[in-house]
């Protein structure tokens, strides 16, 4: 547990999600931004100056041991997290590690095992899963706002040009559409619902071996979970959970929702919120001001982007001592890698793409 009230951060990594992170910091209560880190010092010292002059450094090594911070978020290439969490972890200093936390089951169970051994918090940051929104919606499922849940679908694709050494491409940067975009269906998934007892999943490959779009449909006792990610394709973007009594829809965009509607069936949960693509969002946009019977909508607006949310949860569980945040474990993480991997392990579809 911390001497402090507030939990002061440093930043590893001084990209557009670092810049997020600063940004929405100030609207987490038990959170204060104290520092970042580059390998490059002149960038360090401009995202300093940029955000509040708080202390610039040339590396995680020298951040950690500055005694400046009491934890630290990796905003990092991907295949960097690893071996900057292991290193946070041996220093004793908390960590949130930005999604995905690995690409490899084997290494985010190796940071678990470090983790739980050292006593050291450590969580990947899947901010989705704290946005109030979404938090509202899952105990309304809980109290039965719809029924007995029958179904879920999460379709979640925006278009990315094919680049092969771009982290969406390249499988060493943790590349591919589920690790970048699928995992949040995949979360929520879980989060809403419990543990997958069965996947199954199909996938194009892009030229350079990742996953260009996948599908995955996940079992959770009698419910199924159809889960569609892709970077070929602008998606519906929405998160729709149907049940004996209605439908439930969070988005678009559902990893950003700050909104929840409920629905008497799932034709007027498509016209109230068609989700994005040829209008979509527009249209949604203007029926939400019309009377539509047999429609509720639960508002939960916030300013910034939304990390506020997860910096606090975060936060908190550090102030308390804990290892973990309860509503995000390691196991969370490891849980969901494994169902990509399952995904993964049948040959893709016919045809490369692009």
């Amino acid at each position: 547990m911390t001497h402090s009230n507030i939990i002061r951060w440093g930043i590893a990594g001084t990209g557009q999600i670092a810049a997020q992170f600063a940004g929405d910091i100030r609207h987490a209560p038990s959170a204060a931004l104290a520092a970042v880190c580059s390998r490059d010092p002149a960038r360090a010292a401009a995202f300093a100056r940029s955000h509040g002059d708080i202390a610039p450094f040339g590396s995680l090594d020298d951040m950690i041991a500055s005694g400046t911070i009491d934890a630290v978020y990796l905003a990092t290439p991907n295949m960097a997290h690893h071996a900057q969490a292991l290193a946070c972890i041996c220093a004793g200093m908390p960590v949130l590690i930005e999604k995905p936390m690995t690409a490899s089951r084997e290494e985010a169970v190796q940071i678990r095992t470090a983790a739980l051994e050292a006593g050291v918090f450590a969580m990947e940051a899947l901010w989705s899963r704290y946005l109030p929104a979404v938090r509202a919606a899952r105990q309304a499922l809980k109290n039965g706002v719809i029924g007995e849940i029958i179904a879920l679908e999460a379709d979640i694709a925006w278009p990315q040009p094919y680049a092969p050494d771009s982290r969406f491409y390249d499988k060493a940067q943790g590349g591919g559409a589920l690790h970048d975009l699928g995992i949040y269906g995949i979360s929520l998934a879980r989060f809403l619902l419990g543990e997958a007892t069965g996947a199954e999943g199909a996938w194009v490959r892009a030229a350079s071996g990742v996953d260009i779009s996948a599908t995955l449909r996940l079992r959770f006792g009698h419910v199924e979970a159809a889960i569609t990610c892709g970077f070929d394709r602008l998606g519906s973007n929405r998160l729709i959970v149907e049940g004996e009594k209605g439908v439930l829809v969070l988005g678009p965009p559902f990893i950003k929702a700050q909104a929840y509607g409920v629905y008497g069936s799932r034709r007027l949960a498509d016209l109230a919120q068609p989700g994005d693509g040829a209008g979509g969002r527009k249209l949604g946009k203007l029926l939400q001001h019309l009377p539509l019977p047999g429609t509720a909508r639960q508002d939960f607006g916030f300013p910034g982007t939304g990390l506020q949310f997860e910096i606090e949860a975060a936060s908190q569980a550090i102030r308390q001592g804990l290892f973990e945040e309860p509503d995000n474990r390691l196991d969370d993480t490891i849980a969901a890698l494994r169902i990509i991997e399952q995904g993964l392990a049948l040959p893709p579809s016919p045809g490369t793409a692009p």
